[in-house]
């Protein structure tokens, strides 16, 4: 059979650009590692020694790497093993040989210099690696000016112009860190120096410089009644050490990092970690070593498999982040009590606080929290819809049925009562809005707000609505009742209302046909509503007779809606209820005590009257107690719910 080698790398999930570089220098250093092992045994990590010198141009565009290190070098073995595709020679120790073929995807030139021991004898040996040509073994020399002191030299150079890319000092630092990160934190990791353009770096002391004591814990997960057994390394790092190692558990194999690093930063919200401080846990066993591919960018693994792995490692990380997570759960219960009394009808949702938190992934933010809860909520809806459609297509039901319907009725009861209680929330949170309108400005300019900010607040200006556009409004602030009405008019000319009118007039409000319905022939009362400006100390003329005038302008006219139906006859005996909503200054109180609506309330917020050549109830409020009065009706829903008051 031959061999295609080009063939070979195109069919491989090989990575191209900065990262083809990255794992061409990789390969080069794990086959040093292998070479320094095989010759010092358990005093590999003492005595061996691996430079990585890159060279680059002005724009720091690669033009040649060079490993070097202190092995064993290219014995006839090494040799017949380097120049065989996926070689079993180091099969052992993990070795697939086929690594350094993704040399052949991103360089040119590969040369290789090498010192060895044969028989006692020390012999040189210097080649060119052509693996694409039959005999990839090319201008062997073994002239003495090729002898190095000791080991190897492979040279990487003649970028292909389609994988070159720019890689700076550091992160050549942080990404050799990221790989061979299992290597230093088993104790086996050569000296490994980082030559940029002439500056050099310790590896090592650039990753321990970063570092805290690890905690190694075994690791089991059981998939198909057989377990299997990990070891873990928790440990915190400087968040600076490598972009991808921090907050995120590392798969090795063979002590290599294999695949990404998978990252938990947002799971466990690692990014509030304290100090500067980033997490690593680092994954090693059999269990990985027998299933990793021949890239080493992943493992061989069913779904099961993945899954019980995944969920161990987690777990195995969540005990080590306890203390952590248990800050971020604290902050999450403050936020589902928030949610819960600022969105009351989710209140069904949560039956235990503590319980319902320890279920939530602890990175999940107020957002996520609420879309949790808002998607519970709506599949409990459908699941209580479906419930009750079953229960309708049964023509008798047994004890059993009864039983499970009733507790049905008593859900749907829960979620009708809070969603009372959602409705009260949202009516305090307008009432503090409207507060917020009334406050005397202090702005240089005007005092106060014109009316015309409560009034919009109650019910958009210039539009004419009906019962249907009741989330449009507020207008429960005056009087519950109000929103009941079949058609209003807010800000609207008398002669848009009436077509038999000329008055140009424009009430605030105008209320026709109460509780929702027509009653041709019947007297139905019409209501106004009259806003004057807060903190006005004179006002330019009597509010009484500017709602007696629109009930002039009214009389004897006849109301149509927008689509040009009849909704009232006003007739002369047609009664009308008068709401003027004002703050009662000084000024504004001398002229309603000459008014015809002179009596004052109880306490002293108000004052009434009645003009009877107008058949009209005047109920003149000030903005305090409208306000007052709304918050007092909807604390009754409070107390009557059992739920707690908001601020």
């Amino acid at each position: 059979m031959k061999f295609d080698v080009l063939g070979r790398i195109s069919n491989m999930g090989l990575p191209d650009g900065k990262l083809a570089i990255l794992y061409s220098v990789y390969e080069a250093v794990s086959n040093s590692v292998h070479a320094i092992e095989a010759k010092f045994g358990e005093n590999a990590a003492s005595r061996g020694e691996i430079t990585v010198k890159v060279d680059t141009d002005g724009e720091n565009l690669i033009e040649k790497i060079s490993i070097t290190d202190n092995g064993t070098g290219f014995t006839p073995g090494n040799l017949e093993a380097f120049d065989t595709s996926d070689s079993r020679f180091k099969e052992a120790i993990g070795g697939k040989g086929v690594g350094r073929l993704i040399w052949v995807k991103v360089f040119r030139s590969i040369s290789v210099s090498s010192s060895y021991q044969d028989a006692g004898e020390k012999r040189s040996i210097h080649f060119d690696f052509v693996p694409q040509d039959e005999d990839s073994i090319q201008n062997i020399k073994s002239d003495p000016e090729f002898q190095l002191d000791h080991g190897s030299t492979v040279t990487l150079h003649n970028v292909r112009t389609s994988e070159n890319e720019k890689v700076r000092r550091i992160s050549f630092l942080r990404d050799l860190a990221l790989h061979f990160f299992s290597y230093f934190m088993a104790g086996s990791m050569p000296s490994i120096w980082v030559e940029y353009n002439g500056d050099r770096s310790d590896l090592s002391e650039f990753i321990k410089g970063k570092i805290e004591p690890a905690t190694t814990v075994t690791v089991s997960f059981e998939v198909e009644g057989k377990t299997s057994e990990l070891t873990m390394s928790h440990m915190y790092v400087d968040s600076t050490i490598s972009t991808e190692l921090k907050n995120s558990i590392l798969l090795t194999a063979h002590h290599r990092l294999v695949g990404d690093p998978v990252s938990i930063e947002r799971k466990y919200a690692l990014r509030e970690l304290e100090g500067r401080k980033a997490y690593v846990g680092l994954v090693s066993g059999d269990f990985l070593n027998e299933r990793v591919d021949q890239e080493r960018l992943s493992f061989r693994l069913t779904s099961g498999q993945s899954d019980a792995m995944h969920s161990a490692l987690l777990e195995s990380a969540a005990e080590f982040l306890s203390d952590h997570i248990g800050k971020l759960q604290s902050q999450q219960k403050v936020t589902v009590q928030s949610l819960l009394v600022e969105h009351p009808q989710l209140v069904a949702q949560v039956k235990n606080i503590d319980s319902y938190v320890s279920r939530l992934s602890p990175g999940m933010d107020e957002e996520q929290i609420g879309e949790n809860l808002f998607t519970l909520l709506y599949r409990d809806e459908r699941k209580i819809s479906r419930k009750i459609r079953e229960y309708d297509e049964i023509e008798s039901l047994d004890d059993e049925a009864k039983s499970e319907a009733e507790k049905v009725l008593e859900r749907v009861s829960d979620q009708a009562k809070h969603r009372l209680a959602e409705l009260v929330v949202k009516r305090r949170q307008v009432l503090r809005l409207a507060r917020s309108f009334l406050r005397y400005r202090n702005d240089g300019e005007d005092a106060y707000h014109y009316e015309k900010a409560i009034h919009d607040l109650i019910c958009p200006m210039g539009e004419m609505l009906t019962d249907e556009d009741y989330s449009r409004h507020n207008l429960w602030i005056v009087d519950d009742l109000l929103a009941y009405y079949q058609f209003f008019a807010s800000d609207k000319q008398v002669r848009v209302l009436a077509k038999d009118s000329d008055s140009q007039k424009e009430p605030d409000l105008v209320f026709f046909n109460p509780l929702g319905f027509r009653r041709e022939g019947t007297n139905d009362p019409v209501v106004l509503v009259e806003f004057k400006r807060p903190g006005d100390e004179r006002p330019s003329k009597d509010p009484v007779d500017q709602v007696l005038e629109y009930i002039e302008k009214l009389t004897s006219k006849t109301v149509r809606d927008i689509n040009g139906d009849v909704v009232s006859e006003i007739r002369k005996d047609t009664p009308f209820e008068c709401y003027v909503v004002c703050d009662l200054t000084e000024g504004t109180r001398k002229i309603l005590s000459r008014s015809l609506a002179a009596h004052e309330t109880p306490d002293g917020e108000g004052y009434f009257g009645f003009a009877p050549n107008h058949k009209a109830a005047i109920h003149v409020i000030s903005y305090k107690k409208m306000l007052r009065d709304a918050e007092l009706r909807n604390e009754v829903f409070f107390r009557k719910l059992g739920l707690l008051r908001t601020a």
